[in-house]
């Protein structure tokens, strides 16, 4: 599922077919843990596509005029469709075939597909946050033609989520391996600048689709906590001082009308 998990497995493959040198049998794969593999990437599958379409359906049945929240739970099913079907769905297809089946460009699309799923994902949940934060913390901003800020957040993060992938298609190609005995086959395989190109894309990967938007979300979600503490604070002092008022002003006023 993680895009780098057929990338990874090819170089394993290649490490096990020199390992095993003349051995016809090095190039074979591990047919019980591929089964596991199709097993848990079809369930997957299933559950994604089924809950996110429930979703859609879901709030393409409230009334005409939805709100804000409806918008962003639309596209957030949306991304996790576009997971499901664009990343899942082809690593799915490539675990059963053992090897890419396709041309060229199809490599280097479905690669680019599969990245820009997962960063829609990820990011159209940091702009849902985003916008509760602004909701929350201030209030007033709110009022500033709220649906059109909202859609162009939205459109933002697709369009991010596209240009942030698109270095898969120089990254990921049809390029000929050499398997056992001297066979030779075409797969869909990354080709890096030594020796810092492999731990620069991991540490890009790494930090765009998961430390980056952890972060967005946790300093969001931290100050949204600490504003509704602040409130619900401020009002407990507000009541509770109220409430003595109330208890000694009575007080005072007996002692000027008692002789």
């Amino acid at each position: 599922w993680w895009p780098l998990s057929a990338e990874d497995a090819n170089r394993s493959r290649e490490a096990a077919g020199h390992q095993k040198g003349s051995d016809p049998s090095g190039d074979v794969r591990n047919e019980e843990l591929a089964k596991l593999e199709i097993a848990v990437l079809a369930v997957i599958f299933v559950v994604a596509v089924l809950g996110n379409s429930s979703v859609l359906l879901a709030l393409h049945r409230t009334p005409r005029k939805t709100s804000r929240m409806h918008l962003f739970i639309r596209h957030l099913s949306l991304a996790d469709l576009a997971v499901a079907f664009f990343q899942v769905l082809p690593q799915l297809c490539w675990d059963i075939t053992y090897r890419f089946r396709g041309p060229d460009w199809l490599c280097r699309v479905v690669k680019h597909l599969q990245v820009f799923a997962m960063f829609a994902s990820a990011y159209m949940l940091v702009v849902m946050t985003a916008d509760r934060y602004i909701a929350v913390c201030h209030p007033l901003k709110t009022l500033q033609q709220p649906a059109r800020r909202s859609r162009l957040m939205i459109a933002a993060s697709w369009v991010l989520s596209f240009l942030l992938s698109t270095p898969q298609y120089f990254i990921f190609s049809m390029i000929e391996i050499e398997v056992n005995n001297g066979t030779k086959t075409q797969d869909c395989w990354a080709t890096f600048i030594q020796p810092w190109g492999t731990r620069a894309y991991v540490t890009w990967m790494t930090s765009g689709v998961f430390v980056v938007p952890v972060v967005i979300l946790g300093t969001c979600y931290g100050f949204i906590c600490y504003h509704i503490w602040r409130n619900v604070r401020g009002k407990t002092a507000s009541r509770q001082s109220k409430g003595s008022g109330e208890d000694v002003a009575p007080f005072h006023k007996g002692l000027l009308v008692t002789p």
